[in-house]
């Protein structure tokens, strides 16, 4: 799978209110940010799978008047993300995201 495919089918995703993810089928690490290689091992044993769309803050800050976290998802990957619309940050608060 080339990178402009994997960029399509993440637009799908996203078209249809789904947050993709990527799995190496090789080392079984999760990854957010499209590539056609895993960054773990290098494997191109690739697929893109769709995340529960649930998290919980790891780490945040306040920057300009707005919050932005590193949010961990189960399915084992983190994103670095704003997180204004989610309330009163706190490390290990649950968060659904609004695709």
């Amino acid at each position: 799978m080339n990178e402009m495919e994997i960029y399509s089918i993440y637009k799908d995703y996203f078209a249809n209110s789904m947050l993709p993810y990527i799995k190496c089928k090789n080392c079984d690490y999760s990854f957010y940010y499209p590539r056609n290689r895993c960054p773990q091992c290098g494997s191109d044993k690739i697929e893109i799978k769709k995340s529960s769309g649930t998290g919980e803050i790891y780490s945040y800050t306040v920057f300009n008047n707005s919050i932005w976290a590193i949010v961990s998802f189960p399915e084992g990957f983190r994103l670095y993300m704003n997180i204004d619309s989610a309330g009163e940050p706190d490390v290990g608060k649950k968060l659904k995201l609004n695709l």
